[in-house]
């Protein structure tokens, strides 16, 4: 009986399943035919952060709440450039241009409750596709110990700039600061963010302070240690690898004193020529041996702690000040973003940049995570004959470059009365383009995979370009 009715249990187990196909198919066209017709995009998308804690949870989205930092008008233009970074192991190096033109903007209402605001897909697309050097491990710089005078304050302010180049790198920095507080907040914070860091508290003023360093350093020195640098706590070094790469080129087992000019003439006429501290001040143990040896016949050279350094050198030993012309004091008053805009190398080192003029070096950068030190203030060609000076600004000249060399003077003029008081240092220079726009970098946010940047121009109606940088796996 079993065997005669078994075809028919069969077909009724096949209408079962053939029912429950269907259902699930309707089930599926239906929850399809919603998302469709919903704001909420539930498709997913590689590579993206974790959504906004707004409620809307759309990833193509603009930030309001951000861009009412900069701009304090009821609306603003906006526009969006979306670059995917592809890491290869075979980069030979970046192009000078991208085959892309400046986004079309929109106008974006600021006035209103929304912390965010819906784009079409269309403008978080990727607008190009460029390639990097793959992510190399951080350069061992443990051969190496820094020295900062300063104060307590300063010294935490200056932490999160430090750790682009000496986090993780196993690199010494000692900092002599003020007794005047506590330096429990510095030590924490350097903790975090994996600097090797020693504080000492001194009552000493701060000229003391600084030419102490080299008997301090010299005392904190191990069996590892090649060069003592002293610095100040505005300087800035933009790529670890290539300071040690460059570094490397010197012996340290002859004494050395490695440093850079002001590129102002008129500086050197207070200074001297002589290696200046915001660019950094490299010394071979040896030389500092030799020093260390006539300390208190040196002290007696009142002055900057730079200028007494360099007299004690010159009077007391036979060694010579070696310019190393990738390092940069950077004594440009006023507008400097002829040096930044300019194309050339990435700098060694960078000095000033909070005082003299401004340019954020912490949200400088930010993007190295996405496509490597290499990629800072490198300068772009936009198709439309805009330039992203990566970092630093987006801009459009008024006339058309004749040459990628020259450099634009932006800065204030030199006291000096002689000819050419920057062209010495900085040479090739043109003239300020009066008529160039310009949009400067004011925030950079790092997020999973990918880092967002925010160019700013200035107006009646404030224009926004923000840069992502998404790393594409």
């Amino acid at each position: 009986m079993q065997a005669r009715y078994h075809p028919l249990l069969q077909w009724r187990r096949s209408t079962a399943v053939i029912a429950a196909a269907t259902s699930l198919l309707l089930i599926s066209a239906v929850f399809l035919l919603y998302s469709r017709h919903s704001n909420i995009d539930i498709s997913p998308i590689p590579n993206a952060p974790s959504p906004p804690s707004s409620s809307n949870s759309s990833v193509c989205h603009v930030d309001l709440d951000l861009l009412r930092t900069y701009a304090s008008n009821s609306s603003a233009e906006y526009a969006r450039l979306e670059i995917s970074v592809v890491r290869t192991k075979n980069f030979t190096g970046f192009s000078d241009t991208l085959d892309v033109p400046i986004p079309t903007y929109q106008t974006v209402q600021l006035d209103t409750e929304n912390h965010s605001e819906l784009l079409p897909e269309e403008s978080c697309t990727t607008s190009v596709t460029i390639y990097a050097p793959v992510m190399a491990p951080r350069p061992n710089a443990s051969h190496m110990i820094f020295g900062v005078a300063t104060s307590t304050e300063r010294l935490y302010d200056s932490l999160d700039a430090f750790a682009h180049w000496a986090g993780g790198t196993n690199a010494h920095i000692v900092a002599v600061v003020d007794d005047e507080g506590s330096v429990k907040q510095s030590e924490k914070r350097a903790k975090e963010l994996d600097i090797r860091l020693t504080v000492i508290q001194n009552s000493d003023d701060l000229l003391d302070r600084y030419f102490s360093l080299l008997r301090t350093l010299f005392e904190r020195k191990d069996e590892l240690t090649k060069w003592i640098v002293l610095i100040d706590d505005d300087t800035f070094f933009p790529s670890m690898e290539n300071l040690v790469q460059r570094l490397s080129t010197y012996d340290p087992t002859q004494p050395q004193y490695i440093g850079a000019l002001t590129e102002d003439i008129a500086q050197m006429y207070f200074g001297s020529h002589m290696a200046y501290g915001g660019a950094g001040i490299f010394l071979s143990i040896p030389l500092v041996q030799q020093l260390n040896a006539v300390f208190r016949n040196c002290y007696d050279y009142k002055g900057a702690g730079d200028r007494m350094i360099a007299r004690c050198i010159y009077s007391q030993t036979t060694v010579k000040l070696k310019w190393e012309h990738g390092l940069h004091q950077l004594d440009l008053r006023g507008d400097a973003s002829g040096f930044y805009e300019s194309g050339r190398p990435l700098p060694l080192s960078l000095h000033h940049w909070k005082s003299w003029f401004h340019a954020d070096m912490v949200a400088l950068s930010k993007v190295a995570a996405i496509c490597g030190e290499a990629c800072l203030l490198r300068r772009w060609r936009l198709s439309d004959d805009w330039y992203l000076i990566n970092g630093f600004s987006v801009v459009k000249y008024s006339l058309p470059l004749q040459d990628s060399v020259s450099m634009e003077q932006t800065w204030d003029n030199s006291k000096y009365k002689g000819p050419d008081p920057f062209e010495y240092s900085l040479g090739p220079l043109r003239s300020k383009d009066e008529g160039k726009v310009s949009f400067r970098l004011k925030e950079a946010i790092a997020e999973t995979d990918r880092v967002r940047q925010i160019y700013v121009r200035e107006r009646v109606k404030p224009q926004v370009i923000e840069v992502i940088w998404k790393l594409r796996h």
